[in-house]
């Protein structure tokens, strides 16, 4: 059975889910020599970032794998508080949350009664590798950015990066982000693995700046839960 996670395609796509918490762009222009569609919607998307502090929202993933018949479905929400407080949860089928709060990091699995918990000073560094934290100014480095030409999702700018690496290329085809032009948020995140593969996430109930309370970011552990001090990757399919 082959490991797959998510974790691991962040990691390989340098933190690239493109961020919804910003940090300042570089002082150059990083669109020199873009054509003025795309360059006006990625210069509107960077530029709103900078005001975010809190983000939350609901999510669909949808994964599509080469040896499984159908493909897997699991829901749950996230959410952020600048700089690296984010909690990411699975509520169906399978319940299931990672934590990243200040120096720690913490995966919860409640029906195996199973935790794993680290100590860690990059959780700043971790939160990038799930989208938060770099904006097209920074990915444009790393990935050739293209409009796409077959836009379904009413309402959206759909930006196509493929990567520039030899690298990365050998993992993954493609990242498609799906961009609302109200909130200049993202609505759909899709990978295209190099093996075919795919994952979708579909976003709803987008919340920018509503408050969230520092209580969210705490998570109780019953007593009878083993917790174990390595990490073994929250994102792991069994599928394969």
């Amino acid at each position: 059975m082959k490991l797959r996670t998510m974790s691991l395609v962040l990691l390989l796509v340098a933190g690239a889910t493109v961020s919804l918490i910003a940090e300042p762009a570089k002082e150059r222009d990083p669109y020199a020599g873009y054509d003025a569609r795309l360059r006006q919607v990625l210069e509107r998307f960077d530029a709103a970032q900078a005001g975010v502090t809190t983000l939350s929202a609901r999510f669909v993933e949808r994964k599509e794998i080469g040896l499984l018949k159908n493909a897997v479905i699991q829901k749950g929400q996230f959410s952020h508080t600048k700089p690296d407080k984010f909690l990411w949860e699975y509520t169906s089928p399978d319940p299931k949350v990672l934590l990243i709060n200040g120096k720690s990091l913490v995966a919860y699995y409640p029906e195996q009664k199973q935790a794993e918990e680290i100590q860690t000073r990059l959780s700043r560094r971790l939160v990038k590798y799930f989208g938060l934290g770099q904006v097209f100014a920074d990915l444009q480095e790393y990935y050739v950015l293209s409009l796409g030409a077959d836009n379904s999702l009413p309402g959206t700018d759909l930006i196509v990066m493929k990567p520039r690496m030899k690298r990365l290329e050998k993992r993954l085809v493609e990242v498609r982000l799906w961009l609302d032009e109200r909130i200049n948020q993202v609505r759909q995140l899709e990978y295209r693995e190099a093996d075919g593969d795919r994952t979708l996430f579909s976003f709803d109930e987008i919340q920018v700046n509503a408050p969230i309370s520092p209580s969210r970011y705490e998570l109780k552990i019953p007593d009878d839960v083993r917790v174990s001090s390595s990490f073994a990757g929250f994102f792991a399919e069994k599928g394969r």
